[in-house]
C-alpha cells in the first residue's frame, strides 16, 4: 500500500520520540541505527500513526494490514507484542500504543510531520560506497574513457575477459569517471562469493543503503531503484551468472534510470546488454636487438616489472635480458 493511500504524504517524515519513521522507504530508525520491524508490525505502526490520538479497532487494524486476507486476532496480538518490543514501549517511562479494553488500540505519543530533505523519492540513503580506485593504472585509460562515453546512452554493459585481465580495475576507473554524472549515486557490488540470487538482491540493497526489513526484498528493490538515478556495479558476475542475470534483467525493465556496469568471464545474456571485450595488454615480442627501454615501452611489461616489485622483489630488467623478455618474465615468476 503506498504512503499516499496510507494518509501520510511520502515527502514527509514521521517523528515521535527518538524514533524516525520514512514510510516510503519503510524504515525505522532510532537515531543513526536502524530499527529491524517486520512487514506486519510496520504496517500497524503507520495504521496506527496515521490515526494518532483517535481508537483504532481490531477489525480495522485487521483490514488496514491484511487487506485481501481472512486472519485471527491471535495474528495482531503477534505482531502488536513485536512492535511494542521494538519501540520499548512501556519501558522508561516511554508509551506509545495503548490498549483500549473492549474498544482497540490508540498511538499515543506526540507526533510530528518534517519534510524528507534527504530522503526524497529520486535520493539514495548513502552515497558512493565505491574502493578506492588504483592511483597508477597501465595500458587501460582508453578502455576507460570509451566505457565512461558508452555509459551515456547504453545501459547495461558488461566488461568481458579472462580472470585476472583487470576488469575489476577498469570499472572501478570508470565508476570514480562516473560519479559526477551519477551525482555521486555509484555503487559497487562484489558477487564474488555470493551464491544465489537471495544474496545478490541483499548485496546489491546493502550497498545502496536500503533498510533490509522487508516481506518481499527482491520486489522492494526494485519499487525503491525505480525512480532514481545511479549506476551499479556488479563485479564479478560468473560466480552465479545466471541469478545475477535474472536480477540486471528485471532492473534493467523496471528502473529506466539505473545503470548497470558488470564484470564477467562470460556474458549476461540478457535483453539490452552490450558486451566490452577488455584485450590483453600489448606484450612485446622475443627480438635479438630490442633493448630493455623498447620492452617497457609495452604496457604488459610495465605492469609485469610493477607488480613484481609490489611483491617486494628486488627486480631490474637490463638490456641484456630484453632481447629474450618473455622468456625471462616466465622465469622471474616461476
Amino acid at each position: 500500500m503506498s504512503a499516499e493511500k496510507r494518509g501520510l504524504p511520502s515527502a514527509f517524515r514521521i517523528l515521535f520520540g527518538p524514533f524516525e519513521l520514512n514510510v516510503t522507504e519503510r524504515s525505522l530508525k532510532k537515531g543513526d541505527e536502524i530499527i529491524p520491524l517486520g512487514a506486519r508490525a510496520f504496517d500497524i505502526l503507520v495504521a496506527l500513526i496515521d490515526r494518532a490520538g483517535e481508537i483504532v479497532s481490531k477489525g480495522q487494524l485487521i483490514k488496514r494490514v491484511w487487506p485481501d486476507v481472512t486472519v485471527e486476532e491471535g495474528s495482531l496480538r503477534v505482531h502488536l507484542s513485536a512492535l511494542r518490543k521494538a519501540l520499548g514501549d512501556g519501558q522508561f517511562g516511554h508509551n506509545y500504543i495503548t490498549n483500549v479494553k473492549g474498544r482497540g488500540y490508540s498511538f499515543v505519543s506526540l507526533v510530528s510531520r518534517q519534510a524528507a530533505e534527504d530522503h526524497s523519492a529520486s535520493s539514495f540513503a548513502r552515497s558512493s560506497n565505491l574502493p578506492a580506485a588504483l592511483s597508477r593504472m597501465i595500458g587501460r585509460d582508453d578502455a576507460v574513457l570509451e566505457l565512461r562515453a558508452r555509459l551515456q546512452t547504453e545501459r547495461l554493459i558488461t566488461i568481458l575477459g579472462a580472470g585476472g585481465i583487470g576488469k575489476t580495475t577498469v570499472a572501478l576507473a570508470v565508476g570514480h569517471a562516473a560519479l559526477t554524472g551519477f551525482e555521486d549515486a555509484v555503487f559497487f557490488v562484489d558477487i564474488s562469493t555470493l551464491r544465489d540470487k537471495e544474496q545478490v538482491i541483499s548485496a546489491i540493497a546493502s550497498a545502496i543503503g536500503q533498510a533490509a526489513q522487508f516481506a518481499n526484498p527482491e520486489e522492494e528493490l526494485f519499487n525503491f531503484l525505480h525512480p532514481r538515478k545511479a549506476l551499479l556495479v556488479l563485479d564479478s558476475c560468473e560466480h552465479v551468472i545466471e541469478k545475477t542475470a535474472e536480477v540486471a534483467d528485471r532492473i534493467f525493465q523496471l528502473a529506466p534510470d539505473i545503470h548497470v556496469l558488470a564484470t564477467s568471464r562470460e556474458a549476461l545474456r540478457i535483453g539490452g546488454e552490450h558486451v566490452f571485450r577488455l584485450p590483453s595488454l600489448d606484450c612485446p615480442p622475443e627480438q635479438p636487438t630490442q633493448t630493455a627501454a623498447q620492452v617497457l615501452s609495452y604496457p604488459a611489461a610495465r605492469l609485469f616489472v610493477e607488480r613484481a616489485r609490489a611483491r617486494g622483489n628486488d627486480f631490474w630488467l637490463g638490456n641484456d635480458e630484453a632481447p629474450s623478455w618473455p622468456r625471462f618474465a616466465a622465469s622471474s615468476t616461476a
